[in-house]
C-alpha cells in the first residue's frame, strides 16, 4: 500500500493533481477514486497495489482542512494533519508526524508523538509537549508547561509561566525563570541559570558557569563552581563561596561566610561576622575586622590589619604597615596582638595589652608601653620610649631623645644620648653645656614633699648665712680668752661648723634652684642645676606645669654633695 504523491507541495491535494494521479492508475481502478470535497477540504487519498483501489487516508472537517495519513483527522478550518494518526482540531492548527496533536487555534506540533495544546503553542522534536498558550517545545521529549514558556534542547522542560529553557535536560520550573546550559537549573522564582549545570534554586538569583551554584534569595554565583547560598550573596571567581545573608567573595577561591562579610582577592577570606578582607590571600576572621593587602591577617574582633603580611590578633587591635620582604630574608609582619594595641609602621611590634608603637621596628611589648619613632624599644609596663632607639626597659621609665635609656624602676632619661639606669634616677643630656649660655638674674629651682618642682629667684638665705658667719668669727676670739671653757667651746664651735657646712650646702642648694620658663605653646617645663658656696656643693632640678592659662605651679628638690642633705622647695605663679 502506497500513498499517491507525485509532488511535494499542497498542490497535490488540487483537483487537478488528484486527477492526474488518478490518470495514472489502472482502467478498473479510475471508475473507484474518490473525487474532491466541494467545500475545500483536502484529503489525501491511497492506491492500494494489491487492490488497484482508491480509499481515503485521513478526515478533514472544515474550510480549508487538510488531513494527510492513515488516522489523520483535520478538524477544524484551515487546519493541517500530516501523518498516521495525526490530529489537528484547532483553527490554523497544524500537527507532522505519527500520533502528533495539535489541539488548540494556531497549535504547531512537528515531529513523532509532538503535542501542543495551548493557543498559538509550537512542539517540535519527538514526544516534543507544548502544553500551555503561547508555549514553545524544540527538541525530542522537550516540554513546555506554561503561558509564554519555552523549551529547546533534549529533554528541556519549561514548566512555568514565562519560563526557558535552553539546552539537554536544562529545567526552568518557576514563573519568570530561566535556565540556558545543558543540565541547568532554574528553580526559584524569577531564578536564571547559565551555563553547563549551573543552579539556580534561590528566587531572584543568578547562576552563570559551569557548576555554579546560587541558592539564596537574590544571589548570585557567576564563576566555575562559584557557590551564593546567603540572601542577597554575591561570589564571583572560579570557586568562590558566599555563604551567608548579604555576602560577598570576589576573586578565585575567595571565601565570605558569615552575615555581612565581604571577601575580594584570590583566596580571600571573611569569616567573622561583617568581616572584611581586601587582597590575595588576606583573611579577616574576627567579627567586624578588617584585612587589606596581601596575605594581611585580622583575627580579633573590630582588629584592623593593612599591609602585606599585616597581623592584628587582638581584640580592638590596629597593625598597619608592610614587609617589604613579604616575610622572606628576616623580614617580620607589622604585628599587633595585644587586646587593644596599636602597631604602626614596617614590622613594628604591640604585643601587649593596649601597647603602641609608631616606626619602622618600632617594639612596645610591655602592658600599655608607648614606643615611638624608629628602633624604638618599650618593654616596661606603662614605660615610654620615643626617639631613634630611644630604649625604656623600666617600669614606668621615660626615654626621651635618640639612644636615651631609662632602665631604672620610674627613671627619667632625657636628651640625646642620656642614660638612667637607678630606679627613680633623672638624667638630662647637656646640662653643662647648657648653663654656659645662661644670660641674666639665675634663678632656684624649688621642690616641694610630692616632687613638685618650682621656680624662684629669692635668695635672702644667703645673706642670714653670711651674717651667722660674721658672728661665728666673733665668737671665737671671745673663746679664745676663755680658758676654762675651752673644751666647751670647742665641742660647741665644731657643732657650729658642721651646721656651717649645711648651711653653706644650702646656700649652694638655693644657687642651683631655678624654676623653669613655660614657654608658649607648652604645659610643663624641667630644669636643673649645680651650685657652689663656700667650698661646698649641691646640685638641684626643678618642675613647672601650667595649671591655667595664665597660672602655674613649681616644686624643686636639691642635695648637698658633702652632707647629703636634701633640700625642697615648691610656689606658684600668676601672670596678669
Amino acid at each position: 500500500m502506497k500513498t499517491a504523491f507525485t509532488k511535494t507541495s499542497l498542490a497535490l491535494f488540487a483537483t487537478t493533481a488528484l486527477s492526474a494521479v488518478i490518470a495514472t492508475a489502472p482502467a478498473s481502478a479510475q471508475t473507484a477514486a474518490p473525487m474532491p470535497p466541494e467545500n475545500g477540504d483536502l484529503e489525501c487519498v491511497v492506491y492500494n497495489d494489491d487492490t488497484n483501489t482508491f480509499s481515503p487516508g485521513g478526515s478533514a472537517e472544515g474550510s480549508d482542512a487538510l488531513a494527510c495519513g492513515n488516522g489523520a483527522l483535520a478538524n477544524g478550518n484551515s487546519t493541517t494533519a500530516v501523518g498516521g494518526e495525526s490530529v489537528a482540531t484547532g483553527p490554523g492548527a497544524t500537527a507532522f508526524g505519527w500520533q502528533s496533536n495539535a489541539g488548540a487555534e494556531r497549535a504547531h506540533a512537528l515531529g513523532h508523538l509532538a503535542s501542543a495544546q495551548g493557543v498559538r503553542s509550537l512542539a517540535i522534536g519527538e514526544a516534543a509537549q507544548a502544553q500551555t498558550d503561547n508555549s514553545t517545545a524544540i527538541g525530542n521529549l522537550a516540554v513546555a508547561n506554561g503561558i509564554d514558556a519555552l523549551a529547546i534542547g533534549d529533554s528541556a522542560s519549561a514548566t512555568g509561566n514565562s519560563t526557558t529553557a535552553v539546552g539537554g535536560e536544562s529545567i526552568a520550573s518557576t514563573p519568570g525563570s530561566t535556565a540556558i546550559g545543558w543540565q541547568a537549573r532554574a528553580t526559584g522564582a524569577m531564578a536564571t541559570a547559565v551555563g553547563h549545570q549551573t543552579t539556580a534554586s534561590g528566587d531572584r538569583s543568578f547562576a552563570g558557569a559551569e557548576d555554579a551554584v546560587a541558592s539564596g534569595t537574590n544571589s548570585v554565583a557567576i564563576g566555575l563552581r562559584s557557590t551564593a547560598t546567603g540572601t542577597d550573596s554575591v561570589a564571583l571567581g572560579a570557586d568562590s563561596r558566599a555563604q551567608g545573608n548579604s555576602t560577598t567573595a570576589l576573586g578565585g577561591q575567595s571565601i565570605a561566610s558569615t552575615p555581612g562579610a565581604t571577601a575580594l582577592g584570590w583566596q580571600a577570606e571573611a569569616t567573622g561576622a561583617m568581616a572584611t578582607a581586601v587582597g590575595h590571600q588576606s583573611v579577616a576572621s574576627g567579627a567586624q575586622s578588617f584585612a587589606g593587602a596581601e596575605d594581611a591577617v585580622a583575627s580579633g574582633n573590630n582588629a584592623i590589619a593593612i599591609g602585606n603580611t599585616a597581623f592584628a590578633s587582638g581584640g580592638d587591635a590596629v597593625a598597619i604597615g608592610g614587609n617589604r620582604d613579604g616575610g622572606m630574608n628576616g623580614g617580620r609582619a607589622t604585628q599587633a596582638t595585644g587586646a587593644s594595641s596599636t602597631a604602626v609602621g614596617g614590622q613594628a611590634l604591640a604585643v601587649a595589652t593596649a601597647a603602641t608603637a609608631y616606626g619602622w621596628r618600632a617594639e612596645a611589648t610591655a602592658e600599655r608601653a608607648t614606643a615611638l619613632g624608629h628602633l624604638a624599644n618599650a618593654s616596661g609596663v606603662r614605660s615610654l620610649a620615643a626617639g631613634e632607639a630611644a630604649n625604656a626597659s623600666g617600669s614606668g621609665a621615660i626615654a626621651l631623645g635618640n639612644q636615651s635609656v631609662a632602665s631604672g624602676a620610674n627613671s627619667i632619661a632625657i636628651g640625646n644620648g642620656a642614660t638612667a639606669t637607678n630606679d627613680g634616677q633623672v638624667v638630662v643630656a647637656s646640662l653643662g653645656t647648657s648653663g654656659q649660655y645662661q644670660t641674666g638674674p639665675i634663678s632656684v629651682v624649688t621642690t616641694d614633699n610630692n616632687g613638685t618642682l618650682g621656680r624662684t629667684a629669692n635668695v635672702a638665705a644667703a645673706s642670714a648665712v653670711a651674717a651667722n658667719t660674721s658672728a661665728i668669727a666673733a665668737n671665737t676670739s671671745s673663746i679664745e680668752g676663755l680658758q676654762g671653757d675651752v673644751q666647751t667651746l670647742f665641742s660647741l664651735t665644731d657643732d657650729n661648723r658642721q651646721e656651717i657646712r649645711k648651711a653653706n650646702e644650702g646656700v649652694a642648694m638655693a644657687l642651683a634652684m631655678e624654676s623653669p620658663a613655660i614657654l608658649p605653646g607648652t604645659n610643663y617645663a624641667f630644669s636643673g642645676g649645680v651650685g657652689y658656696f663656700n667650698n661646698r656643693a649641691a646640685a638641684a632640678t626643678a618642675f613647672s606645669a601650667r595649671v591655667a592659662e595664665n597660672a602655674s605651679v613649681s616644686a624643686g628638690l636639691g642635695v648637698g654633695f658633702d652632707s647629703g642633705e636634701v633640700g625642697a622647695r615648691g610656689g606658684f605663679q600668676v601672670a596678669f
